[in-house]
């Protein structure tokens, strides 16, 4: 029986990508580049497959990307990898996004996908951490904008033309009218407003339901008076709250506040944490 310590010489023929396989957006992106750091210094991570080897076809659970490298440009009869065993559906579902997650470069909406699959299957946003160890705020967010989002508004944010925290604000905001959020969305990618206007956004929309978009904007860009405070971070913290951003897709501020804010409750100094 094969186990995740043995790396194998697997055929490339022999494998199949896994309908249970999260990376769905932008798979091929880059790969010439990708082929070309595996020549040189050959394959670091070997791919997952389900099932036993000797026994195949093998499906593809992650590592997409450098199968079809290997596939079209390296040419090679077989690739190094690792076989995860006979896994069910949603095992192997499971296993793809925990896999995927790990190497933090996963696009949001496959992650969405994945969970809200994950989710349907489950029915408990509870359990879908138990399996992936996601926050439970994370997995809401990705099902909210999974359920809730237009295309418009998911491909500007597959194209880095928005953040996820702008998606759920703009729902936000609009109280899930999605032609109100997409029109709030298309002002921010125009007028780029700061995080704390961002944030007035939600208090405005949801403080008066019939404003219009244009309305709810005006309001949360007029100048306000706030009080900012300049913290100076060693290069360990700044690269520690670098990485945790990325993992966590929030923006630095907001994750920066809700530290504070949870500590502040922690330690006894505030009652709410907003």
């Amino acid at each position: 029986m094969s186990t995740l310590n043995e790396i194998y010489e697997v055929p490339i023929g022999d494998i199949n990508i896994s309908e249970r396989n999260v990376r769905l957006t932008h798979p091929e992106r880059d790969l010439e580049e990708l082929a070309d750091s595996i020549r040189l210094h050959g394959l670091l991570q070997p791919v997952v497959l389900s099932g036993e080897y000797g026994s195949p076809p093998y499906d593809l659970i992650s590592g997409q990307r450098r199968y079809l490298a290997h596939a079209r440009f390296l040419r090679v009869p077989t690739i190094r990898a690792v076989f995860a065993g006979v896994l069910t559906p949603t095992e192997a579902l499971i296993r793809s996004l925990v896999e995927n997650l790990q190497r933090a470069d996963l696009e949001f909406q496959d992650t969405s996908r994945a969970v809200t699959a994950l989710f349907n299957e489950m029915g408990s946003v509870r359990r879908v951490k138990e399996v992936t160890g996601l926050s439970i705020r994370r997995i809401r967010d990705h099902l909210l904008i999974e359920a809730r989002a237009s295309e418009k508004m998911k491909a500007q944010l597959r194209d880095g033309k928005v953040s996820a925290a702008d998606v759920k604000r703009a729902l936000q905001a609009a109280q899930e009218n999605v032609e109100k959020a997409e029109r709030l969305l298309d002002m921010m990618i125009e007028l780029s407003p700061t995080t704390h206007q961002k944030r007035r956004l939600v208090n405005y929309g949801e403080a008066d339901s019939l404003a219009d978009a244009e309305t709810i904007f005006q309001k949360a860009m007029k100048p306000h008076v706030e009080r900012k405070l300049v913290i100076a971070l060693t290069d360990d913290i700044r690269n520690a709250l670098e990485r945790a951003t990325a993992a966590k897709e929030m923006e630095a501020s907001d994750l920066a506040e809700q530290i504070l804010s949870e500590w502040l409750l922690s330690e006894g100094f505030s009652e709410l944490v907003n």
